[in-house]
């Protein structure tokens, strides 16, 4: 069904162009920077039609082009799993880090106390 219509319209634009071809045969006097070209004006027309089309075509295609290199950039950034994963493994980390710190002071603390208890003579 799309393409009868795409069809059906191509046909309609296509006639349209035809009788403006048709009414427009007149040639006219185009000055360029340097000469002067006699041109029929249908052609005149048609030939600023694409220049125009040329130009919005290349603007669309650089905003293409920037939104293509932004949705790069955002596929780059960590999902929600992703940073779910690095939270559980920076609180394992910190919880790993307690203990130790915990550890070592308990060490440190065994260690100064074996050190202020007072050694017994031993007899020979």
């Amino acid at each position: 069904m799309k393409k009868q219509s795409t069809m059906i319209v191509s046909i309609i634009l296509l006639i349209v162009f035809v009788i403006f071809a048709l009414l427009n045969t007149a040639t006219v006097e185009v000055n360029l920077l340097f000469s002067r070209v006699k041109t029929p004006l249908v052609l005149l027309i048609l030939v600023c039609l694409l220049i125009g089309a040329l130009i919005i075509y290349l603007f669309s295609f650089s905003n293409h082009i920037k939104v293509n290199k932004e949705i790069k950039e955002l596929q780059k950034q960590p999902n929600k799993q992703e940073i779910t994963r690095l939270k559980r493994e920076i609180k394992q980390l910190q919880d790993e880090n307690r203990q130790l710190k915990h550890s070592l002071t308990t060490r440190q603390q065994e260690v100064v106390g074996s050190a202020t208890q007072p050694t017994q003579p031993t007899n020979n």
